[in-house]
């Protein structure tokens, strides 16, 4: 587990401090709000993402004569970048504090070739979006074998996008439950419309890569 920059901690204050054990990483990521919290099922479920940790370093800016720290929020390896990342609400984006905080910050980070970004509540809480993804992820520790895939490889391949409910009516005679499909769905291997409420009439499919 990576140590965080600096000490979390709620004395003193109202965070909502906590752990989220991430399938990713392998261990235990440090939250100071729900918001960051939330935005970690999103860095789960996203391929692209490589690895993220939470308050992963600190920064020296200069402002206003006062030689100051700041310690983003969190350090996402993506494919083929990498991302410093403030969490905030979109209410507070452009208060005068965070303004001159950014202005100061985002040319360093900019100077590392990495990416600065400011995701706010509105960005990570889309509906159903997020509770679908939420959804899937209490079944991302079901385990698969070779078998199972192989077998839903095929049956999926022979059908249009067929609901949930009739495939797994299906795949139950071959031992196969909603659990897997599930888990099959947050890995990536089937997909679904998760713009809409994931349910018994959810159309699945086995996910297709652009050529």
């Amino acid at each position: 587990m990576t140590t965080p920059a600096r000490k979390i901690t709620n004395t003193g204050t109202k965070k909502n401090i906590g752990r989220f054990f991430s399938l990713k990483m392998h261990s235990g990521v440090w939250y100071e709000s729900l918001l960051e919290r939330d935005y970690m099922y999103l860095l789960e479920i996203d391929p692209d993402v490589l690895s993220y940790c939470s308050q992963p370093l600190k920064i020296a800016y200069k402002q206003e004569n006062k030689q100051l720290k700041y310690t983003p929020d969190f350090l996402v390896e993506r494919s083929q970048k990498k991302q410093i990342i403030e969490i905030k609400p979109k209410k507070l984006i452009n208060s005068d504090k965070n303004t001159r905080l950014f202005q100061c910050v985002a040319p360093i980070v900019q100077s590392l070739s990495w990416d600065f970004l400011v995701i706010t509540d509105e960005m990570i809480r889309r509906e159903p979006l997020l509770s679908n993804i939420k959804l899937l992820y209490r079944y991302a520790p079901v385990k698969l074998t070779p078998q199972l895939t192989i077998t839903c490889h095929k049956y999926f391949q022979s059908q249009p996008p067929i609901s949930l409910q009739k495939a797994e009516d299906y795949l139950s005679k071959k031992g196969i439950f909603r659990d897997s499909l599930l888990k099959l769905i947050f890995i990536g291997f089937l997909s679904t419309d998760l713009t809409i409420p994931i349910g018994n009439s959810s159309l699945i499919s086995l996910y297709q890569t652009m050529n």
